[in-house]
Formats: C-alpha cells, structure tokens, sequence
C-alpha cells in the first residue's frame, strides 16, 4: 500500500497524498497514536468550569478524558478510566466533591488520588499512589481549554508547548475581538467521511465556496482572499461584499493543528472540533459565540437566531459534499489529486505537518 508523501515538490508540481490516507485503518491508527495522543487538541470550554468540583468528560480517540476544577480551583485533566477493572469513572458533566466510580465504587479525590476501594478484602503489594488516575496535560487559551493525552506537563513524555502552537493566532484573534466574545449554543454533526476531508475542505482556501455555498459566495469578495500559514497553525481572511451583514466587514478563519477551526464575523465567532470516529466518519462540534452586552435583547436574538440557521445550512452543504468526497476516494479510479497552488496552501500545509508525525510509522 502506497502512504508515501513527498513535502519538499514545490505545490505547483505537488500531487495530493494518495487516497489510502483517507481509506487505510493504518492510516487511521498512526494518526490516533501520533497526532490525536500527542498534539494539544481542544476539548472544552472554560465557562464549562465555573468552580470547584465543576467537570466536563469526552473522548478523544478511544480514550476517555475528564477536566475538572478541583477544590483550589485549579484546572487538572486526567484519564477518566477506573484503576480496578476500567469502568469509565466520571459521566458527560456536572459538579461533585468526589469521583466514584459506577462499577465497584472506588472512590478518587478531585486531584484524580484514589481515596476509597471498598470490599478488597486482604491485599499485598497495594500502595495507594499508584493507582491515582492518571493525569493529562490540559491548559487553558482565552476560552478554549485544550488537553494533550501524551502526559502532565513537564511530565517525561515531553509534550508540545501550546504557547509555542497558538502564537501566531493570538494578535489577529485579539484584533477580532476573542476576548469579548460569549458562548450561546452548541451543535454536533456525524459525517461520514475521514476527519481529513472536512479539514481538507475548510482550509481550501475559498475554493469551495462559490460552487458550494452560493448564499455564502455573494457575503464575499474572493479577489482580496488572504492566507497566511504558520508552524502549527493558518489564518484565511476574506473582505465582505456587504451583501450580508452578518458577515461584518471580513471573516477570518483560524486553524490550529490538528483539527480546531475558530470563524470570526461579525458580531459572531463559531468554533469548529473535528473529531476522529472511525476511518470514514468524523464529528465535528460547533460553539457559537457572540459579541453583544444583551443578548437577550430582540434584534439581538433575532441576527443570532438567523446567522446560527445560515451556518446551520452551509453546514448541510459541507455534509453533502465531504461525504460524496469519501465515496470517491474509495473508487479504483482515483488515487492522487493535484493542488490549486493559487488557493490550496493551507491544505498542502496540513499535509506536510500530518506526514512529519505519521511518516515514521507508515514508512518502517
């Protein structure tokens, strides 16, 4: 099987990586063990920990996650998988001064320490600190919060320094207004596609968009489209037409590697998590955020309430499009593509960040 791709053919003569990429569970498995457990990746919100003893959980390929604040208000991560048998201790959110595990009741302190396990009868061996669970790296940036499943912070594993990963994102999303910005609502979309798909088509640059999106395409003036790319990360801006005013005077769409999307117009933000299900389908949650004092107030309800179902509806479009991608790239007929080296970029960007973590695997 063909994973090879080679970074260094300039993108004008580039060909895309081969379909295996998006069709291959091996593909699939290299990327869950060298980019989803290593990478910081976006998981939460910071308004989702608003005290102590305050929890969300989710999971991140394959392994179940819990962020909490515990009794000093300090953020902390860890695994959310019992030390006795495996029962996935904490469930979906909420607020508690102990975790207790479903299953046979152990019992851990906000700090992940296990504090009780009942019914053990006479054990050898069995030193208390050692069955804690196990921490994960989490910190926090503006809203988001973000973990890396690869350890604790200057833990043995090393994890990458998320500071180093953001920094190019964070004047042009100050310039945006972040800081300002409020949550209002939260939707999640099943697609049956790989997670590349989506992320491939959201970083294209526009070129999507007037084929696609036609409501879209007339809110944007694709002369002035801007791309910049960064170590870990890319930011497209785009001048509105002034045919929608919800768009405000540009957009501008951020990405952090792996698969973290944020979308300023306007007075709105949306985030956009793409995450990993299968080998050909992904989940990609949406946060809506907004920048009004009341929001609460009738015109303000309204343009939200309408710029929510307008993102809802281009959402469908991408749906239809990322999964009629996948179809194709399981055809015999496809095997390669080729980049627009006009508009596609950011896209052959992700590609070559992708293949640094994932090419010792798929190459030994």
């Amino acid at each position: 099987m063909d994973y090879t791709f080679d970074p260094t053919i300039a993108i004008e003569s580039a060909p895309t990586p081969p379909s295996s990429w998006y069709t291959d569970p091996a593909v699939f498995a290299a990327e869950k063990r060298h980019v989803f457990e290593k990478a910081w990746i976006a998981v939460g919100r910071s308004d989702q920990l608003n005290g102590p003893g305050s929890y969300f959980t989710g999971d991140l390929v394959g392994n179940p996650y819990l962020v909490l604040r515990d009794e000093e208000g300090n953020l902390r991560a860890m695994h959310n998988v019992c030390r006795h048998h495996a029962a996935v201790v904490a469930q979906e959110s909420g607020r508690a001064c102990e975790l207790v595990c479903p299953y046979h009741g152990w019992t851990y302190h906000l700090n992940g320490r296990l504090k009780k396990a009942p019914q053990m009868g006479k054990m050898t061996g069995f030193n208390v600190q050692d069955f804690s669970l196990p921490p994960i790296s989490v910190d926090q940036w503006g809203p988001f919060v973000l973990i890396d499943l690869d350890g604790p912070l200057g833990g043995e594993n090393n994890p990458r320094n998320l500071a180093a990963d953001v920094a190019h994102l964070v004047g042009p999303l100050q310039e945006l207004g972040l800081e300002k910005m409020r949550w209002i609502e939260r939707r999640s979309y099943t697609i049956h596609c790989n997670w590349k798909v989506f992320v491939d088509n959201s970083l294209d640059g526009g070129y999507h968009v007037a084929y696609a999106h036609e409501k879209l395409a007339e809110g944007l003036e694709f002369g002035g489209y801007k791309t910049e790319i960064f170590d870990r990360s890319s930011i497209q801006i785009c001048e509105s037409s002034g045919k929608d005013n919800r768009l405000g005077e540009k957009v501008m769409y951020a990405w952090l590697y792996p698969n973290f999307f944020i979308n300023r117009y306007g007075k709105m933000m949306d985030t956009n998590l793409v995450l990993p299900r299968t080998v050909d389908t992904c989940e990609v949650i949406f946060d809506f955020y907004v920048d009004y004092e009341d929001v609460d107030e009738w015109n303000a309800k309204k343009t939200i309430r309408n710029s929510i179902q307008q993102s809802h509806l281009i959402q469908l479009e991408d749906v239809e499009i990322c999964e009629s991608t996948q179809k194709g790239l399981q055809s015999i007929s496809f095997q390669r593509g080729r980049y627009s080296s006009k508009l596609e970029r950011s896209v052959h960007a992700f590609h070559t960040m992708l293949w640094d973590d994932i090419k010792e695997e798929l190459t030994s």
